[in-house]
């Protein structure tokens, strides 16, 4: 596969994997710890501001992690 779908497909992913990520931490904040979310102002925040910025951040990282990383060569 050429590398510049493997780059696309590494943001992809890690982009839904860092909006995962957030939603998975705000559920262990609320159920597992207790925190207390009465009228949902921390999962509105999660879900249009913290996940969408942890998911470019993580989509960008994966994404220059695969661009630069160097092809090993089959011996």
């Amino acid at each position: 596969m050429p590398k510049g779908c493997l780059v696309g497909l590494g943001f992809v992913g890690g982009a839904v994997a860092g909006y995962l990520a957030c939603f998975l931490a705000y559920l262990f904040w609320t159920v597992v710890l207790g925190g207390f979310d009465r009228e949902g102002a921390w999962a509105m925040g999660i879900a249009f501001g913290i996940g969408p910025f942890v998911a470019l951040l993580s989509g960008i990282s994966v994404a220059l992690w695969i661009g630069l990383r160097k092809r090993r060569r089959a011996n």
